[in-house]
């Protein structure tokens, strides 16, 4: 049939199409038929434009053109009736030899013969697929079928036992099995591959001589086979075969395809292009059993997916199939990720044949998803495949991350394995969490309180003291025979007691009796002795810092029984040296926690990078808070560290001038914050983001955004129910922020430096002041950063101060308060700011030395690393510079150049603008000829619409070539 011709003359001639869908003849509305009958949509288009197609296909597409026909009233041309059995596809399209021995074998066993036909063929010819077909073809004559696949150790599947040491005992046993393995009746199908192995030696014949697996085959199973049963024999070589004897088998060779035959075939049942079959038949090389399996893909989306045996006959889509039924159980129902899928094969998937390759959906990239063909041949996978794939997953430690191969240990249930696998790298326990149900029901004795334990540990390292694993750990470890196990349960609750501020219920688990005698004790030799000895004096450590005993908290952390605490004690010892004002003995210990554990050095790198914030050098601590923000994230840290690193960083940007920046990074810390926490008390973490986006938003001159963000987190802090310690201190550097937001909307500048104080008074300074004074008489000496805080409080309250002299007093209270060279910098330029506006040049500036001096010194003694920036706070310098220009004014020309060049440093390029706009706001108010002075360094310089604070800035950031930032 002329199919093209025959279509278009009856588009033509049918009914106008109504109602929505495909038109009626269309080639969508043809596919859609033909996927409704049960063919391949895919290959409507073959046929028609080139005649390439199944028969099955080719008829049903007839048939639905003979419905066309009748509706238009024109002739079809009848197609030739097919065959009373029509041939398997892969038969029809794949070479005479092998449509021959089909249509013959099948032939004799309908005639109610019993034939008994060989053929041979190299691997890919076509001999699975002809046993596959003609099982199938007698399943439909209800014939009962055996079939053997007789490939390497055939021992096992044959039930073969050796029974003696001789050649002749051996071959006898090999008759036996074989004749044990015989049906009764119906047919008998073989595989014989040239490997044949029993136990290890080759085939024998009855007297015990060595001869070939297909000689083997035909002698034992062919030539014994009962009359009445057929025997299809498919062997790999026919060295060795009797073929002389006409009883012995008929001999048929099989080829593989041609390269037309392969192509035409592909493109029939795939519906592709000959250039895309081409590509498919080069890279199967002709091999038939690929070509069918490719093949029988095309035809998932009609239903009729390759059979399981016939895929799991192939080695490399049963390795596939092996492989992807091991994962499913580890990540059901999502895409394999690349690395593991190739870990399970044991090669990479791009190593793949084409024909493997199809059985999967996606790409390296997105994900590996099994396809319908390849799901249907799991159950057929057996349990040992699957092991095999799971401990390839198992041991892939150059290539995956711990949580696969974490879970198919669990899978295999090798909790020996598993808890080898933490003890040695305890940060990985981070994967165990979703595994501790199975670990659990099964695990036992000491390799579950190993796992236990590090469940346990691991969400104590994030602060999830109340989480229902953690609980579950140390109840599971409370119920221990042993007392170290106890024991160290024992501290982990006292631990968190600590966390949530029960300082009782702390020192109640210390002075357990399983406790108190590892504290009394020497360093112990067993390992769990000695973690909850390490840990015990670390909990006492902080119970110590936690009540302002410093000098006890370092001698618990440095007690040498400690030394087991390895980087953990390392942190501890940094974090009391810093609350110490140890600061050079902080950054040593902080420095020294090893990278080889993640959380506990991203960990270490933030508190560095706080306390450079802290010491003035804010380049460098951001470094350190970047690299902890990257850490984290690899070591897995709970979404509430993480948040609060990046506010951390977000305040170092803008200490640097890059506040934009810095706003944007302290919403994306605020982000991995949800709006509503299932405990109140985890509503402080929020509190202290919004508060921390106060300066943020001020410093952009966004005062009533601040506003915002500051009311939210005081009701945030209002309703928390937990941490009252955290709480308060969060809600008193809160309302410290909403004065800073009324001082900066009451001086009319973003708060930022250069920032001069008040030189006349107005409501929103007189709120910021009555805010501070509350404050401060409700202050009490208390932990160090009460001690910054109220610091703080007189910096700010003395630029809210519009009387000079009242702003002297509240900067020297400040100063008294310093405690290092940057904290007094800090506190002597806002001495010299409230000096220059009391009158007193002179003594402002040899304030201004002093602070220069020191901040010259701040990086002096600490250990920063080489990457790290020694630069001191570039805000601060610019406050300096602004300060020291405004003194020396009268000098007019001279400071304003002395000024450009000292501007020169890059770092000091986000307050340019700032500076400019102080020292013109005093060349205006102080010199007596502002404008000839102006004129004098901008000759030519218009000021008729701008003020000269303006004029001046505008003119030398243009001269810079900057804008006006």
């Amino acid at each position: 049939m002329d199919w093209k011709a025959t279509l278009a003359d009856l588009r033509a001639h049918l009914p106008p199409a109504r109602g929505p869908g495909p038109v009626r003849g269309s080639l969508r509305w043809l596919e859609a038929e033909m996927r409704a009958r049960g063919a391949n949509p895919a290959s409507l288009r073959n046929i028609v434009y080139r005649d390439v197609g199944t028969s099955a296909d080719k008829a049903a597409l007839a048939a639905i053109l003979e419905v066309l026909a009748r509706e238009a009233g024109r002739p079809l041309v009848a197609q030739p009736a097919p065959p009373s059995a029509p041939l398997p596809d892969e038969l029809e399209l794949l070479g005479r030899s092998k449509k021959r021995a089909y249509k013959q074998f099948l032939a004799g066993v309908r005639a109610g013969r019993a034939p008994r036909l060989i053929v041979t063929g190299r691997a890919g010819a076509g001999k699975t697929i002809l046993l596959g077909q003609v099982e199938r073809a007698l399943a439909e004559l209800r014939v009962p079928v055996r079939r053997l696949a007789l490939t390497g150790e055939a021992g096992t599947a044959l039930g073969f036992s050796p029974g003696g040491q001789s050649f002749a005992a051996l071959g006898q046993a090999q008759t036996d099995a074989a004749r044990r393995a015989l049906p009764p009746a119906g047919a008998l199908l073989v595989r014989v591959t040239n490997d044949l192995r029993f136990a290890g030696g080759p085939p024998r014949d009855a007297a015990g001589r060595s001869i070939s697996a297909a000689r083997w085959a035909q002698e034992h199973l062919l030539r014994h086979a009962p009359a009445g049963v057929a025997v299809l024999l498919a062997v790999e070589d026919p060295i060795g075969l009797d073929q002389a004897d006409p009883a012995a088998g008929e001999l048929i060779e099989l080829r593989p395809p041609t390269p037309a035959e392969a192509r035409t075939y592909l493109m029939g049942r795939l519906g592709i292009t000959r250039a895309e079959a081409d590509r498919l038949v080069a890279e199967t090389g002709r091999h038939l059993d690929r070509l069918a399996l490719l093949g029988t893909l095309g035809q998932d989306s009609s239903g009729r997916a390759s059979g399981a045996a016939d895929l799991m006959a192939d080695r490399d889509a049963r390795a596939l199939a092996e492989a992807t039924a091991a994962l499913q159980a580890l990540v059901p129902g999502r895409a394999l990720e690349d690395a593991l899928l190739a870990a399970a094969l044991g090669t990479p998937v791009s190593a793949l044949p084409a024909h493997a390759r199809a059985l999967l959906r996606g790409d390296a990239s997105e994900g590996w998803r099994p396809s319908a063909a390849l799901q249907a041949a799991w159950p057929q996978v057996s349990p040992a495949a699957r092991a095999a794939a799971l401990r390839h997953v198992a041991g892939a430690e150059a290539t995956l991350d711990a949580g696969p191969r974490f879970a198919a240990l669990a899978a295999l249930g090798d909790w020996a394995a598993l808890a080898a696998q933490v003890t040695r790298h305890p940060d990985d326990a981070r994967h165990l969490p979703a595994l501790w149900p199975a670990v659990r029901q099964s695990a036992q004795g000491p390799e579950r309180e190993t796992l236990a334990r590090a469940v346990v540990g691991h969400h104590a390292g994030r602060g999830e003291y109340s989480h229902p694993r953690l609980r579950d750990g140390l109840f599971t470890l409370l119920e221990s025979e042993r007392d170290v196990v106890r024991a160290w349960a024992r501290v982990k609750l006292a631990e968190s007691s600590l966390e949530g501020g029960n300082i009782e219920a702390a020192q109640a688990q210390l002075a357990h009796s399983d406790v108190a005698e590892l504290l009394a004790g020497a360093t112990l030799p067993d390992a769990w002795a000695q973690a909850a000895q390490t840990d015990a004096l670390l909990v006492e450590a902080a119970l110590a810092r936690w009540q302002g005993d410093l000098d006890r908290a370092t001698a618990r952390a440095s007690d040498p029984r400690a030394v087991h605490g390895g980087p953990r004690a390392l942190l501890w010892r940094g974090l009391i040296a810093k609350d110490a004002g140890r600061w050079p003995e902080a950054l040593g210990a902080l420095r020294a926690v090893p990278a080889s554990s993640p959380l506990l050095s991203g960990r270490a790198r933030y508190q560095e990078g706080d306390l450079l914030l802290r010491l003035g050098v804010p380049a460098a601590g951001l470094a350190a808070l970047d690299d902890a923000v990257r850490r984290l994230e690899e070591a897995g840290a709970g979404d509430e560290e993480q948040a609060r690193v990046l506010a951390r960083s977000g305040t170092a940007l803008r200490r640097l001038g890059r506040a934009r920046e810095g706003l944007t990074r302290l919403e994306q810390a605020l982000a991995r914050l949800p709006n509503e926490w299932p405990r109140p008390g985890e509503a402080i973490s929020r509190a202290r983001l919004l508060s921390e986006m106060v300066p943020a938003h001020l410093a952009l001159g966004q005062p009533e955004e601040a506003l915002r963000a500051a009311g939210e987190a005081l009701a945030l802090l209002a309703d928390a129910d937990g941490r009252q310690a955290e709480a308060g201190y969060r809600q008193r550097r809160t309302l410290l922020r909403v004065a800073l937001a009324y001082l900066s909307r009451g001086l009319g500048r973003p708060y930022q430096q250069p920032l001069s104080g008040a030189h006349a008074d107005n409501a929103d300074l007189a709120h910021a002041r009555n805010l501070i004074d509350t404050l401060l008489r409700g202050a009490e000496p208390g932990s160090d950063r009460d001690h910054i805080l109220r610091l703080d409080l007189y910096l700010s309250r003395a630029l809210a101060e519009p009387r000079p002299l009242r702003a002297v007093q509240d900067a020297g209270h400040a100063l008294a308060l310093a405690r290092h060279p940057y904290e007094e910098a800090q506190a002597r330029a806002v001495h010299a700011e409230a000096l220059l506006r009391a009158g007193q040049p002179d003594a402002a500036l040899s304030e201004i030395n002093r602070a220069h001096a020191l901040l010259r010194r701040v990086v002096s003694g600490l250990p920063l690393g080489p990457e790290a920036s020694p630069q001191a706070d570039p805000a601060l310098q610019a406050q300096l510079l602004a300060l020291e220009a405004r003194a020396c004014i009268l000098d007019g020309v001279q400071t304003l150049r002395w000024l450009r060049d000292a501007l020169r440093p890059e770092a000091v390029a986000p307050f340019r603008a700032g500076v400019w706009r102080e020292v013109g706001a005093a060349l205006e108010a102080i010199h007596p000829e502002p404008q000839a002075t102006l004129e004098a360094l901008h000759s030519g310089l218009a000021l008729s619409v701008l003020r000269l604070p303006d004029a001046l800035a505008q003119a030398e950031l243009g001269r810079a070539g900057l804008p006006d930032r």
